[in-house]
């Protein structure tokens, strides 16, 4: 093994380590676990409680709206219905996409060309970005559409028969299924396909996964009784306009520039050592044509097509860091292909792999730090150690991580739905009015200056936000989250504090605090949505077990569907 290759390895190593040794206390802060991960876990615990997809508003389950797409949250769900806790099911389903991207892009490396060693190396270096390292110990779908891409290609690599073509198509359709802009890498091996003058297979290929698609989208919403194409047509654009898309590359910038530079260092090793292959992938002879058998060639494409992804999905309001995943996966790939190539380009791939590996380092020790010094699922301790029920909170964990059900699936999407129909937030309203709440949970300080920006362009919307204004104050603060009561206590509720609801409790003291809750927080149905759901028999019995705030207890489920 030469010297840089012993580097890389070196490096490769000291970053899977760190990154393992990290994650318990990852898990431990929750610090990754944002409200958009609790929007995930909102899915899987409706789901797991027999509904997929909550409509808008519903007066039994609260406010939905997502542009989320299945896969994920059902494998979670699928997991609580075994018996798992909902917070340790998310995690552990995370760590197991995880190990399926490296598994997935050392196979893929290997259909490329690359030893044993040096492919593990480069497929351990999709984790050397802040994106890579934040999904780790996340809740969300990111990890597995990238890690079901990456098996999809693997499988296309090369020269490949029927059987391989009809299990790539089943990963990418499964991708789709977990993220829709998956379909990246589908784009990225058709078009392989049709390089190597396989035009029938990448139409074979095309045409499956777009069979495939669009069999997961109406299975999803009759599943769903219609409520899923609905939800997504009122959700999926973000509120996008248009001046976003030519805001995007801007956008992109300032994601490497600020919260991820370890992906910037690995990404952009890839795209030098790409331009500077350019002159070798195109073959001289009869004009710029790409050569099929330069093992670049896919790689190549998936970092294009990821690249155009992720533009386009920056074009829309509300996205972050966690769409960087696809783009820095592939950038591993890509500089994996490159480093087994002779000249220059082969050379910048082997100088900068090692960068990028050591910079993956430096993200792991950092977030590592962070995570002992901060902890997220220690300020939800503290909040709920106080905050009585019912509440509605801008942070869909807090509720769940109590083990109740959160009024408010995703803040920003009651916003969004909100601008275009007014009356879409009116139940909410008039029980913020009627004081029904005992207690509000924002991310800020609605006497800061910025406040009224943040929720105008952000989470809940300025009505909701100005109710609370008028008939709430600031109780208290801990850490990221602000408490607010009823600024008059006499018209406050008489309602339990959640906390009540521990494992601790008698069991009919936490039936009781679920129908004291449910109680206060009934108000008629202001907004009624059309429910075209046939009639059901009553959910069965709630699992005996819910994990709280951190992965290593458990409370009992207490279930609290206020009617809105």
């Amino acid at each position: 093994m030469r010297r840089p290759d012993r580097l890389l390895a070196a490096l490769a190593g000291a970053l899977a380590a760190v990154t393992l040794a990290r994650l318990p206390a990852a898990w431990e802060s929750g610090n990754a676990l944002n409200h958009v991960s609790g929007a995930w876990m909102a899915l899987a615990d409706d789901l797991a409680r027999g509904t997929l997809y909550r409509p808008l508003h519903d007066p039994a389950l609260g406010f939905g709206g997502t542009r989320f797409f299945p896969l994920a949250f059902a494998l979670h769900a699928g997991l609580v219905r075994l018996g798992a806790p909902l917070l340790p099911a998310g995690l552990a389903l995370s760590l197991g996409a995880g190990a399926l991207l490296a598994v997935a892009a050392w196979a893929l490396l290997r259909r490329l060309g690359l030893a044993r060693v040096p492919a593990a190396a480069f497929a351990v270096l999709a984790a050397a970005g802040f994106a890579g390292q934040h999904a780790l110990a996340a809740v969300r779908g990111d990890l597995l559409a990238v890690a079901l891409e990456a098996a999809g290609l693997a499988l296309v690599a090369g020269a490949p028969g029927p059987r391989r073509l009809a299990g790539a198509a089943g990963a990418l359709v499964l991708a789709f299924a977990a993220k829709p802009t998956a379909l990246t890498a589908a784009a990225a091996a058709a078009t392989y396909l049709a390089v190597l003058g396989r035009r029938r297979a990448a139409l074979a290929l095309a045409a499956a996964v777009a069979a495939g698609s669009a069999a997961v989208v109406l299975a999803t919403d009759a599943l769903s009784s219609g409520r899923f194409l609905a939800i997504l047509v009122a959700c999926a654009a973000g509120g996008a306009g248009a001046g976003d898309l030519a805001r995007s590359p801007l956008r992109l910038a300032h994601l490497f520039a600020v919260e991820d530079r370890g992906g910037a260092v690995l990404v952009a090793a890839a795209l030098v050592a790409l331009v500077l292959s350019a002159r070798r992938m195109l073959r001289p002879a009869g004009g710029p044509r790409l050569d099929p058998g330069d093992p670049r060639l896919l790689p190549a494409l998936w970092v294009g097509a990821a690249l155009a992804g992720a533009l386009a999905i920056f074009a829309s309001p509300g996205t972050g860091v966690n769409h960087l995943l696809e783009l820095e996966a592939a950038s591993a790939v890509l500089l994996g292909a490159c480093a087994t190539t002779p000249g220059l380009a082969g050379a910048a791939a082997r100088a900068g792999a090692p960068v990028a590996a050591l910079a993956g380092v430096l993200v792991a020790l950092s977030t590592w730090t962070t995570d002992r010094a901060v902890s997220r699922l220690a300020e939800i301790r503290g909040v709920l150690a106080s905050a009585p029920a019912p509440l509605v909170s801008e942070d869909p964990l807090v509720p769940l991580l109590a083990g109740a059900t959160p009024l408010v699936q995703d803040p920003w999407m009651l916003r969004l739905v909100s601008e275009r129909d007014e009356g879409m937030a009116r139940p909410l309203l008039e029980a913020l009015r009627a004081r029904r709440p005992a207690a509000v949970i924002l991310f800020r300080d609605l006497a800061d200056p910025g406040a009224d920006a943040w929720y105008a362009r952000g989470d809940l919307g300025p009505a909701v936000v100005a109710e609370v204004r008028r008939g709430y104050r600031l109780a208290r603060r801990v850490g990221r989250y602000f408490v607010y009561v009823p600024a008059d206590p006499a018209r406050a509720p008489a309602a339990p504090r959640l906390a009540e609801a521990s494992g601790a409790a008698a069991p009919e003291a936490r039936a009781a605090v679920a129908r004291s809750a449910a109680k206060a927080m009934a108000v008629p149905n202001a907004h009624p949505v059309p429910d075209r759901r046939p009639a059901t028999p009553p959910a069965p019995a709630a699992p005996p077990a819910r994990s709280p705030a951190t992965p290593r207890a458990t409370t009992t489920r207490v279930v609290v569907r206020p009617a809105l």
